[in-house]
């Protein structure tokens, strides 16, 4: 956040600070040595040093050495007073404006995105920003879906922010004030995926106490503990050393396929994943076919299976399978061309 900006830039102008008044204090005590002794008045480099300080600092102890009383000395002092003190008083002021602009800045993004936040609905919201939390934040994102991030570490959410314009809310996320800032109360989805299995736990039965209507999906390490993450209400329950060692025999028997999905993840080009599409109730393509919507042609997506309303699969449906209220459609698309579909769903 712009916040986060102003903190460097304040700390870069205190070390140009302390540069300046460094060189000028050096400048003094320099100056203030070799004119005494080219003027026979010599004074040891501590004197020099001290004459030096109570110029700058104008506070008025007088000529302290010989070569100060000259006017070769008064002059130099003169010039001394006028440089260092007129650039150190406009560092200063520098800083002070930035330290104002930045506290500014930094309530004006903070208000703006609690205000974004507050009128986000249906949104999803991740527990915990670590690997496994800012993967599921970029995926989310990425596949054009509204997010809010909950951590207790402000620098990682900061990141995420100035990278991914991600909103967020900095705590507890297992504290039910946190979760309603993050606006529980109107989220489609909530992900608990702190690396701590008792933490997750609780937010699990948080969240469902908060919108008993929301989709959980929570990370577990120990299948104790999913199995009781199950039964206080998450719907479904992951855990990332089984997924590991599915992954690790998929590249060993079928690294083809394997390939085929980590480029699509990782495109470039266009967003293209396995999504999912149900028919809402009124739709004006109930009653028709697969072949009457034309997705392959008209966009460019996929049906590789449905689900009917009695959560049957039928993979590959023919061309004639007529379309009905809750069924979904899984397909391979765009995310964008997911999108139209969605909307011609509603309104044809």
């Amino acid at each position: 956040m712009a916040q986060e900006v102003s903190i460097r830039q304040i700390r870069n102008q205190v070390v140009r600070i302390g540069a300046i008044l460094s060189l000028f204090v050096l400048a003094g005590t320099l100056g203030y040595y070799l004119l005494g002794h080219l003027m026979g008045l010599p004074s040891n480099l501590f004197d020099c040093f001290y004459m030096t300080i109570i110029t700058l600092s104008t506070v008025g102890y007088g000529e302290v050495i010989p070569v100060a009383t000259t006017e070769p000395g008064r002059f130099f002092s003169t010039v001394l007073i006028l440089t260092g003190v007129g650039i150190l008083f406009y560092s200063l002021s520098s800083l002070a404006v930035l330290i104002v602009e930045g506290a500014v800045r930094g309530a004006w993004e903070r208000w703006k995105m609690e205000m974004d936040i507050a009128r986000l609905k249906d949104h999803y919201i991740v527990c915990g920003v670590g690997r496994v939390g800012e993967a599921i934040v970029r995926e989310l994102i990425l596949t054009r879906r509204p997010v809010v991030a909950i951590d207790r570490n402000a620098e990682r959410l900061a990141s995420l922010y100035r990278e991914l314009a991600c909103p967020f809310v900095e705590g507890d996320a297992t504290d039910e004030e946190i979760l309603k800032r993050a606006g529980i109360e109107r989220a489609n989805g909530l992900f608990a995926a702190l690396g701590d299995d008792h933490e997750n736990l609780f937010i699990v039965v948080t969240a469902r106490y908060l919108n008993p209507r929301l989709r959980i999906v929570a990370r577990a390490n120990e299948t104790s503990v999913a199995d009781r993450m199950k039964r206080a209400g998450a719907d479904e329950v992951i855990l990332p050393g089984d997924i590991g060692g599915l992954r690790m025999v998929s590249v060993m028997v079928r690294p083809a396929v394997v390939s085929f999905l980590d480029r699509m993840l990782r495109d470039r080009d266009g967003v293209f994943r396995v999504e999912e599409v149900t028919i809402p109730p009124d739709s004006p393509l109930q009653g028709r076919t697969l072949a009457d919507i034309h997705l392959p042609s008209r966009y460019r997506c996929l049906v590789v299976a449905l689900q009917t309303k009695d959560n049957k699969i039928v993979y590959v449906p023919p061309p004639n399978t007529v379309l009905e209220e809750g069924m979904t459609l899984i397909l391979i698309g765009d995310v964008r061309q997911v999108e139209q579909i969605r909307r011609a769903l509603v309104h044809h």
